[in-house]
């Protein structure tokens, strides 16, 4: 019986470690290249077949956010900036990685790329 207490206290410690971990994260920018490979092995984890097949560009999109999605008022979109970057993404760099392979220097490289064009043309 005591072994079980001390087994879900530990459960409830881990729980409220990662959760103000994530609080934290949210806060502050991660790089991308940070960023992906986690987000890649928490979304396999909680996603199934075929849904987890998804996960190259959930992931990409959620690492390329800065902020929470951008705003569009008034037919007027604030974050083309972010537009740009998740489109150029999406387009060039997502089919790089999979879940087996994740690629993630390549796919990085590929991310700076996009995000050095859509700051050129904006």
């Amino acid at each position: 019986m005591e072994s079980k207490r001390v087994a879900m206290l530990v459960a409830v410690m881990i729980v409220m470690v990662i959760g103000n971990l994530l609080a934290q994260t949210e806060a502050q920018k991660i790089p991308f290249k940070d960023c992906y490979p986690a987000c890649l092995i928490e979304c396999k984890a909680e996603s199934k077949f075929p849904k987890y097949l998804k996960c190259p560009f959930t992931c990409t999109k959620t690492c390329l956010q800065q902020s929470p999605l951008p705003s569009v008022s008034s037919n007027n979109i604030d974050d083309s900036d972010y537009f740009c970057k998740l489109g150029c993404a999406t387009y060039h760099c997502v089919s790089l990685s999979s879940l087996q392979n994740p690629n993630v220097e390549s796919v990085s490289a590929c991310v700076d790329s996009c995000s050095n064009k859509c700051t050129k043309k904006n």
